[in-house]
């Protein structure tokens, strides 16, 4: 069956671009469509998006992620809902993407206790160009150490750190971004893996990936690597890789060359 020609024209190229990637599955699985739930050989990726769409309509990235075989639901849109642990027992893996309000330290601990216990945590800024807004997220990152900081900042993103999420990678597109700082109290290992230096000045961290209890967590200091819309490449591999490290044993898309 020829999955691509049913496709919209902008979901084709993704099409072709995940078929050299690799295909969804855990291990040594290679399909890549896998139409009869009860036919695949591990769980799909749940992910909870946390917050509104950026800037730019992120649509066709929830679709590609659909695509992929990820079940996406979208949440926290509204101010009066509370993180809970039965309201994130539907999810493997929570992003974090543009708030709608500060978080309580009650509500991170349960977050960080929700990650510890074996989940997974993406985390990018939203951009206001406003820090009470963009920093929304830290808020929740508290417990895991590391918090978003400094001017705005913009890419390129060329230097990598070798991890399982920048295997690969060569430049990945960073526009209107913050760098990001670790900070006392939190817990977990944190290793910075990515690295800007803005208008060629000292180098900072954009990118950390944290180990906390069972769980992980991928920080990113941007949120155009979500956007499919814009004149930049969209790059699946930030992605591919980094729900595959953040959620091990999951339905994800498997990067090969």
């Amino acid at each position: 069956m020829n999955m691509g020609a049913k496709l919209p024209i902008w979901a084709r190229g993704m099409f072709a671009a995940l078929v050299a990637l690799g295909g969804i599955g855990c291990g040594a699985r290679s399909e890549l469509w896998t139409p009869e739930p009860e036919a695949r050989d591990c769980e799909p990726l749940r992910v909870g998006f946390f917050g509104n769409p950026g800037a730019y309509d992120t649509l066709q990235f929830q679709q590609w992620l659909t695509i992929g075989g990820a079940v996406v639901t979208r949440v926290q849109t509204a101010p009066d809902e509370a993180v809970a642990l039965e309201a994130l027992e539907p999810f493997d893996v929570v992003v974090l993407d543009w708030l709608v309000r500060d978080y309580s330290a009650e509500e991170a601990a349960t977050l960080a206790e929700w990650v510890a216990a074996g989940n997974g945590l993406i985390s990018m800024t939203g951009w206001n160009n406003d820090i009470l807004n963009d920093w929304r997220p830290n808020s929740l990152l508290a417990p895991l150490g590391v918090a978003y900081s400094g001017p705005l900042i913009s890419g390129p993103v060329t230097e990598f750190e070798a991890h399982p999420i920048t295997e690969g990678l060569e430049s990945v597109v960073f526009e209107g971004g913050y760098a990001i700082s670790e900070v006392e109290g939190g817990s977990g290992a944190r290793t910075p893996i990515a690295f800007l230096a803005p208008g060629g000045g000292a180098q900072v961290v954009v990118g950390y990936a944290i180990e906390a209890g069972s769980g992980r967590a991928f920080v990113w200091g941007d949120e155009w690597i979500e956007f499919l819309t814009t004149d930049e490449p969209f790059q699946p591999r930030v992605w591919v890789q980094a729900f595959g490290w953040v959620a091990p044993g999951r339905c994800t898309l498997l990067a090969s060359e």
